[in-house]
């Protein structure tokens, strides 16, 4: 297989129909991201690079990515919503992503295919002022093309493994729509990332293990926490790393 043609600056600020910076290289692109939004880069802003040296993920866990393979970037985002209700971004980021490339979503925001292999990671980093949120920085690594991860990943997967080959220009322009979209109907309707989020669920039902906690997934509450039916009644996950343990 040919190695995918490298991003271009015109060609993805096309596809977003936003402003785009492309970097070569960068150490994180979430970093970078809030360096722009605290010098007062505008909602919307789109800060990707084929090459991240430093990326992190949930739990602070480092970010792997092969360079020139996969859609590496942060959006700056400027909701009209009280901080408490930030989580609610992410879980629609992740709802967006799963929606534009028909695939599940693991609690609260890892994007699997069918079965179970971790194709996308999403992060949410809060910029506050005092106790008003100022922006949200939303960080993605979406594996593409790449096929060979270090084997320290555990069960990674890509859409080139499910057998696409897409145009990721086209592809970064599709879910950054989808996810500005989103995110301003939470503006006014918040209820609807629960609900979709349900819909594209891989965890809801199955019994699943968050460190000593272990009960079946039954639903996730108003502020995206998980909840568990365990023995001892319903327990509500705030954080935590969510293992698949089995189905019912």
């Amino acid at each position: 297989m040919s190695a995918p043609p490298p991003l271009e600056q015109e060609a993805l600020r096309r596809a977003c129909g936003r402003p785009v910076v492309l970097l070569p290289s960068c150490g994180s692109t979430n970093r970078e991201a809030a360096r722009l939004a605290q010098e007062g880069a505008e909602h919307g802003l789109v800060v990707i690079t084929e090459r991240q040296t430093e990326g992190r993920g949930r739990q602070g866990r480092a970010w792997m990515s092969s360079e020139g393979q996969n859609l590496t970037f942060s959006l700056v985002l400027r909701p009209r919503l009280p901080t408490a209700q930030a989580p609610l971004i992410c879980l629609g980021a992740a709802v967006a992503i799963a929606e534009v490339t028909d695939l599940r979503i693991k609690w609260p925001n890892d994007v699997l295919d069918d079965e179970g292999r971790k194709v996308c990671g999403v992060l949410a980093e809060l910029v506050t002022v005092g106790p008003r949120l100022d922006a949200v920085i939303l960080g993605v690594g979406l594996n593409v093309f790449q096929t060979a991860f270090p084997p320290e990943l555990p069960n990674p997967g890509s859409l080139a493994l499910l057998g696409r080959r897409v145009d990721r220009a086209a592809l970064l322009g599709r879910i950054v729509q989808e996810i500005f979209t989103r995110a301003a109907e939470l503006e006014t309707n918040p209820g609807w990332v629960l609900e979709a989020w349900r819909q594209r669920s891989h965890t809801l039902g199955r019994r699943v293990r968050v460190g000593d906690l272990e009960g079946v997934a039954e639903d996730i509450r108003d502020d995206g926490a998980l909840l568990i039916r365990t023995p001892r009644g319903l327990k509500p996950v705030l954080t935590g790393d969510v293992e698949l343990v089995g189905r019912l």
